[in-house]
């Protein structure tokens, strides 16, 4: 199955164990540095209001406008939903919910909306929300193995994979146990979001351009960065096919602590 690490992945050393024993701290959100951070508030859905909800739903307006009852029913689909807020206003969300996988003692976790005010993208805000996701899950059910896919953009793929040790780009061809789970995960995936999974490539037609103006802010340095050329070797029409890449990894020990470091870095 292929893989791709990023360039300056963390291998395990004597730092390690400090490393994880500040994930928790991270996750939190809690001040580094002396520098005021953005804080995550989880609200499960059995505590959603109307009142949230629409607060939500107002922001997320203001970035992509969106139906509200489409709106409701995504936030309905999600166990948990995660609120950035900074001095105690709404800055940004993200849903997340697990899933059943198809290995013995395993669950997948998916991402699912995510809105972030332009002025507080750039603080590792949805690595430390996915990181705080998980730990909660882990503590939860500490046995389970869990699983992170995701089908993203150029953007969005390097936003995450850039903060990792190892990922794995989705192969349909792989036809061991674990790559039948995960064609099947993400065949379903698929289907749940009214996708197209192609069975040779493995690519997703979720039918979303990249608008000319979205590419440039960009520099061309950007699209020279070891994972967009991942993506655009994957993807080579990127540009213009309205398809994004699946992908996939594991929790492991080297991903905490990449992870973990990125968020300190990001001072968010």
């Amino acid at each position: 199955m292929h893989r791709a690490c990023h360039a300056n992945a963390a291998k395990p050393d004597a730092a390690s164990l400090q490393h994880r024993k500040n994930l928790s701290i991270t996750a939190r959100g809690e001040a580094v540095s002396g520098v005021p951070r953005d804080r995550i508030r989880a609200i499960p859905r059995r505590a959603y209001t109307d009142e949230l909800l629409a607060k939500l739903h107002e922001l997320s307006n203001r970035i992509m406008p969106e139906d509200p009852a489409h709106f409701r029913v995504h936030a309905d689909t999600n166990e948990v939903v995660h609120v950035f807020e900074h001095d105690g206003d709404i800055v940004g969300y993200q849903f997340w919910r697990t899933a059943p996988f198809d290995l013995p003692g395993t669950r997948m976790i998916l991402g699912g909306k995510l809105r972030v005010l332009p002025e507080h993208r750039r603080r590792a805000l949805h690595l430390r929300s996915g990181l705080r996701f998980y730990l909660s899950c882990k503590l939860r059910h500490p046995t389970t193995r869990y699983y992170r896919l995701a089908i993203a953009s150029l953007f969005g793929f390097v936003s995450i994979t850039s903060a990792l040790a190892e990922y794995h780009v989705f192969d349909p061809r792989a036809d061991d146990a674990e790559g039948r789970a995960l064609r099947a995960a993400f065949a379903r995936l698929a289907a749940e979001n009214d996708f197209r999974l192609d069975p040779q490539t493995g690519l997703v037609f979720v039918d979303i351009g990249i608008a000319p103006e979205t590419l440039a802010q960009y520099s061309p340095s950007y699209f020279e960065r070891p994972e967009a050329r991942v993506y655009a070797r994957t993807n080579p029409g990127w540009r213009e096919n309205r398809s994004d890449v699946a992908f996939w990894f594991r929790f492991t020990p080297r991903n905490l602590v990449s992870l973990a470091r990125k968020i300190r870095c990001s001072g968010g």
